[in-house]
């Protein structure tokens, strides 16, 4: 479980972090914080998984 969460977890923010530099928003900020985003999703996805399946095993 640990190891599957820290590589979604980091390929989340991998993933985030080339969209944030290849999308122009004409923010002044210049990024739309995927790079934030994407990995607290990827780990809440998995701790929500865990929550739901790890009980009945």
């Amino acid at each position: 479980m640990y190891l599957k969460a820290t590589l979604v977890t980091i390929a989340g923010w991998f993933i985030g972090m080339v969209l944030d530099a290849n999308i122009d928003f004409g923010d002044p900020m210049g990024f739309l914080s995927l790079r934030i985003l994407f990995p607290i999703l990827a780990m809440g996805l998995c701790i929500l998984h865990e929550l739901r399946h790890g009980s009945s095993r």
